[in-house]
């Protein structure tokens, strides 16, 4: 632009020659030339008369030139055969319903980056442009206020759909996502659905976290927050909170905010916090073998990006002195609440409850009685007279079973022939099933159901009964009973102690927790038994 107005300055003003111009500024004729011809075509009219507000105007704005498309010579064929797959996996994953996981530009550069290329960023932009073809309209850009928010002030919340694949199924997890606004510090918990156990529960995994409860808590129109009543009569609508969240604010003491109906710059940076915790988690990793595991993998990569700023202009330093003080100004915290809704159900002729239109194993002595259901977002607790008589993994579906097969003991002692097809045995761990088939089927079929017995009672867990049978085979036991299964686990537990196989596993914790609850139920099962068999003695006499 400089050039431009000192040649329009030496043609204009001190009336050189186009041919002086270029010889004493070092510069081409032709450049000289295309100059003086637009100041003539813009400024001068048919009199040669000079138009001011046309010359200032020029003399203001940036030379347009009309350059050629260049291809970018730094992109190689190589690296624009990982572009193109990676924007062909975009394409799957839109198609499958994982819009959310797409791999962005950066994400793109960074993984050029990390396979040894050396290439800018706008570089890869410019090439995913140029080959992505995405034509239309640009939206108008939305205007936002920046906000200075005060330490442990305000809190958003909000949740994200996550598709993930947990033991080789897609399924979608809800995200509930917590960004404290003074630092920026963002907690992520999943969930398999979006109802009011879920909220409750992520709430208390917060406040428990961070070890206090912030002044103000922000969230938009979600159904399990907040209900709005239309007004009649051309008054406004009003919103109310829904009993859960007035629940958790009467308890926890915080005062909720509710943002307008599409009006996300009123909460925006949470909505940014669920897509980078996101991208950041779970764009290069979806396969898990279960929810945990996809957790335990969330709350690593959370710690890494607390770990970082992220804001321009603000350190790493800084962002953890900022954490600290968020920390330090929370209301402390009470104790966890309870987050669970309770239900009576009435037991049906399977010793079963349904709940959500699923069913549940209850232990057989309860049939036709009312149990109280504890509704948790993962689990189930059963209650009758103050004691928890089963707990159970929530389904997710309609229609499925989860039976315990220590839960039907006592009847399958009096039918044995009802075993070999049950639900029960079905879902007992696979090699304990094949335990049963091999060494038990057909002819010993009490023999194992009264060792079943014998194991419940005695607190014997499913993974302590396949590893004594494991380690009898390993001895060249070809037929097991259960005598060599009782003298195998003596030896095991006196001399690595009576849990020592108690391993992590969910079910092996449950099945731990409730086998002094179906230890008085033996007795009951026997006597039974018993009862039956005297009567058959005295009507044989």
């Amino acid at each position: 632009m400089v050039e431009r107005n000192e040649v329009l300055h030496r043609y204009r003003v001190q009336g050189q020659s186009k041919r002086q111009i270029a010889q004493e500024m070092h510069i081409s004729r032709h450049t000289v030339d295309k100059i003086v011809w637009e100041y003539e075509r813009v400024c001068l009219d048919s009199e040669g008369v000079c138009d001011m507000a046309a010359l200032e105007t020029l003399t203001g704005s940036k030379p347009v030139f009309n350059t050629p498309e260049r291809g970018c010579r730094v992109v190689t064929d190589e690296m624009k055969s990982i572009i193109k797959d990676c924007l062909e996996d975009n394409r799957r994953k839109r198609a499958t319903g994982m819009r959310k996981l797409q791999m962005n530009n950066k994400d793109i550069h960074a993984l050029l980056l990390e396979k040894g290329f050396g290439v800018s960023y706008a570089s890869v932009c410019n090439h995913v442009a140029r080959i992505s073809g995405n034509m239309g309209p640009v939206p108008s850009p939305e205007v936002f206020i920046r906000r200075e928010h005060p330490a442990g002030e305000e809190c958003e919340f909000d949740w994200g759909e996550v598709p993930l694949v947990i033991a080789g199924q897609r399924r979608k997890f809800q995200m509930a996502v917590f960004t404290l606004q003074h630092s920026n510090r963002r907690s992520a918990w999943l969930f398999p659905r979006q109802d009011t156990l879920a909220l409750m529960e992520a709430h208390r995994n917060f406040f428990s976290e961070v070890g206090g409860v912030p002044r103000i808590m922000v969230y938009d129109n979600m159904k399990v927050a907040v209900t709005v009543r239309k007004g009649g009569r051309g008054r406004p609508s009003s919103k109310y909170p829904t009993k859960t969240m007035q629940r958790l604010s009467l308890y926890y003491g915080f005062t909720e905010r509710f943002c307008n109906a599409r009006s996300g710059w009123e909460k925006g940076s949470v909505e940014r916090a669920v897509e980078i915790v996101r991208h950041e988690a779970f764009v290069s990793r979806q396969s898990f073998n279960t929810l945990a595991e996809a957790q335990a993998w969330l709350e690593r990569t959370l710690e890494r990006v607390n770990s970082v700023s992220g804001i321009p202009g603000v350190s790493d330093a800084e962002k953890r002195s900022r954490i600290a003080a968020d920390m330090e100004a929370l209301t402390p915290a009470p104790q966890p609440m309870g987050c669970f809704e309770a239900e009576e159900h009435r037991t049906g002729k399977y010793c079963t409850v349904t709940v959500d239109s699923n069913n549940y194993s209850v232990p057989e002595t309860l049939v036709g009685r009312t149990v109280t259901v504890k509704l948790y977002s993962n689990r189930l607790i059963m209650m009758h007279e103050g004691s928890r008589v089963a707990e159970h993994v929530r389904l997710d579906g309609r229609g499925l079973w989860s039976m315990q097969l220590e839960h039907y003991l006592g009847t399958f002692l009096r039918k044995p022939g009802a075993l070999d097809s049950s639900t029960a045995l079905r879902q007992v761990p696979r090699e304990l099933a094949e335990l049963y088939r091999v060494h038990f089927c057909p002819d010993n079929q009490r023999d194992f159901i009264a060792f079943m017995m014998y194991a419940r009672d005695n607190g014997i867990l499913h993974s302590q009964i396949t590893a004594a049978a494991r380690s009898l085979r390993q001895k060249g036991v070809r037929t097991i009973t259960a005598d060599h299964l009782k003298v195998e686990l003596g030896a095991i537990t006196d001399v690595k102690g009576n849990n020592a196989i108690l391993d992590n596993d969910p079910a092996a914790l449950r099945q731990s927790a409730m086998i002094e609850k179906h230890a008085d139920d033996t007795l009951l099962s026997l006597s039974a038994v018993m009862n039956g068999l005297e009567h058959f003695a005295y009507s044989e006499n």
